[in-house]
């Protein structure tokens, strides 16, 4: 008896002792979960951060080009201010999303598109054209309409290279604010630009937005007015601010969450502005909200935790067994899919879906050479490295594979059309040179690539196989170091050679 009880004893122990442990995993788990929502988002909202800056960056170039071409064109006559030039101004403006433009002599003297002439010597976006600075002015309220707007200055050289004039024209600080995205997280993101101190320039509202700042308010004095406790955080972002570092925080307007938010913010590169992006906590996690009910079934799963013991066991022998069959789909040096797996999972794929698809055949140029320079563990290096390079160049639901040696296959499920596919091997090439193995001297290597495209070259793997590898074939012909997309008139020339 006495042995029995403790027996039951040492059970009772060994069962609270469990409990316990469960209890702190799931803790742990709840706590590792939370973290990596916080931890997606933020990548998240920095990514579309990346976005907006990119995206406004590009337009102001293309702006930036079209006025560069006219101020060449203008700088060949012998007079600048001349009734050809005058009307140039006004193409402009029918032309392009640009507004007010005009022609600015080096005294400073402009002349507007709209007949109005003033002097413009003290401006700062003037003295930085005239000196032979591309520029883009703070936000200015235009003396000629009274509009607020940000003015473009390129300077005008003659023939002699020496500038004889400025070319400026100017974005409504609306029409400016439009460059950004509006749709991001459902369009309940705000997106800012703002200046080094926190004066507002633009501001793009999200749905339901009261719009309580706008336009000359500052970020810090509103931020710091919800919530007094936040300063020494916004004192951060101040100095980040100031040195153009980009940066993430959570803003508490108060106690609770609804009112909570995620801002990043990152250089725009331009007059020392920053792109400020800042969406409410709740909508950047929505995509995660299933993760709750999880946590709730967690719960209630733990009062009855003794009677589920043997589930609980089963479920963890069911997923080490999970663990070895992926580890057997996977290639030990690459960790992508090993050769049986990439032909049995794009098979699938092929069978499943109706595409279009992009299959994906490349190597490594001279690989050989790599071995025999440097030993074959900086060639294992070399392709494991580039493992991990296709994996990161590629979306989580394509199939990327090591087939054998130096040899690589992608499948690029459901692209749009043919230029879809060409752009993203075309990017993949244009980073690729980002790759340097440090035992190469910090070299990189490049790659050969061959493209299929299904249906329309072949409905199978090995369809599809040997169209990507005469593909790959032509592009080592040429020169190797690039890519060719199968066209059907090679069959008859290769099948002659």
């Amino acid at each position: 008896m006495r042995k029995k009880t403790s027996q039951l004893k040492n059970y009772i122990v060994a069962t609270n002792i469990f409990i316990i442990a469960v209890v702190m995993g799931i803790l742990v788990f709840f706590a590792g979960v939370q973290h990596s929502v916080d931890k997606n988002s933020q990548k998240t909202m920095m990514n579309n951060a990346a976005r907006q800056s990119e995206h406004l960056r590009t337009i102001l170039a293309i702006h930036y080009q079209y006025l560069n071409e006219l101020a060449k064109e203008m700088g060949q006559d012998e007079e600048l201010i001349s009734q050809e030039h005058l009307d140039m101004l006004a193409s402009i403006y029918e032309s392009t999303d640009l507004e007010r433009t005009a022609l600015i002599e080096p005294d400073g003297t402009a002349h507007y598109d709209n007949g109005v002439v003033k002097n413009v010597f003290h401006r700062r976006y003037f003295k930085d054209a005239i000196n032979g600075q591309q520029t883009l002015s703070d936000p200015l309220e235009s003396s000629v309409d009274q509009e607020t707007r940000v003015v473009l200055g390129v300077p005008i050289y003659d023939k002699n290279q020496q500038v004889i004039g400025v070319l400026g024209a100017s974005y409504n600080v609306t029409t400016l604010s439009h460059m950004l995205f509006d749709d991001l997280f459902d369009g309940e993101g705000d997106t800012l630009i703002v200046t080094h101190t926190g004066k507002i320039i633009t501001y793009e509202d999200g749905n339901g937005n009261k719009k309580q700042i706008g336009y000359g308010d500052n970020l810090f004095t509103y931020y710091a007015e919800k919530n007094k406790k936040q300063e020494n955080t916004l004192g951060q972002v101040k100095d980040d601010f100031l040195s153009n570092e980009s940066g993430f925080i959570r803003l508490c307007l108060d106690n609770t969450q609804t009112k909570d938010y995620y801002m990043t913010y990152m250089s725009i590169g331009m007059n020392d502005w920053m792109l400020c992006y800042i969406v409410p906590v709740k909508a950047a996690q929505k995509s995660y909200a299933f993760i709750r009910e999880y946590e709730m079934i967690f719960m209630l799963a733990f009062c009855v935790l003794v009677s589920i013991l043997v589930i609980y066991i089963v479920r963890k022998n069911n997923r080490e067994k999970v663990k070895i069959l992926e580890a057997a789909q996977r290639d030990a040096l690459t960790g992508l899919y090993n050769k049986d797996h990439t032909q049995k999972f794009i098979e699938q794929i092929l069978q499943k879906e109706s595409g279009p698809h992009g299959f994906v055949i490349l190597d490594i140029d001279y690989f050989k050479s790599v071995n025999d320079s440097y030993g074959h563990l900086v060639g294992d290096k070399v392709l494991s490295m580039l493992g991990k390079f296709l994996e990161s160049q590629f979306r989580e639901d394509d199939i990327v594979g090591r087939i054998g040696g130096d040899e690589f296959v992608i499948l690029m499920r459901n692209i749009s059309d043919r230029d879809k596919a060409e752009q993203r091997i075309h990017n993949l090439l244009k980073n690729l040179p980002e790759m340097k193995i440090e035992e190469m001297d910090n070299r990189g290597i490049t790659i050969s690539v061959g493209v299929a495209l299904a249906p329309d070259n072949g409905n199978s793997f090995i369809e599809l196989y040997r169209h990507a590898d005469q593909a790959l074939y032509e592009t080592k012909r040429v020169g190797r170091n690039g890519y060719s997309i199968y066209n059907p008139n090679w069959t008859e020339n290769v099948t002659e050679e």
